[in-house]
């Protein structure tokens, strides 16, 4: 069986910030929709994803 890697930390956290922001909006987002937290993380987890895949 292949064994995946731990999830860290700052990936978890970026997976928090997508969900919250599922349901309301932050003090961050701007008044179309777009916030920079949820750009953020969700760089965050494509940037971990690749890192992941390669390995």
């Amino acid at each position: 069986m292949i064994e995946r890697p731990e999830v860290p930390f700052l990936v978890q956290v970026a997976w928090f910030v997508l969900d919250d922001h599922t349901f309301k909006r932050c003090a961050w987002c701007h008044p179309d929709g777009w916030c920079p937290r949820v750009a953020l993380s969700r760089a965050q987890i494509l940037a971990w994803r690749r890192v992941r895949d390669l390995r």
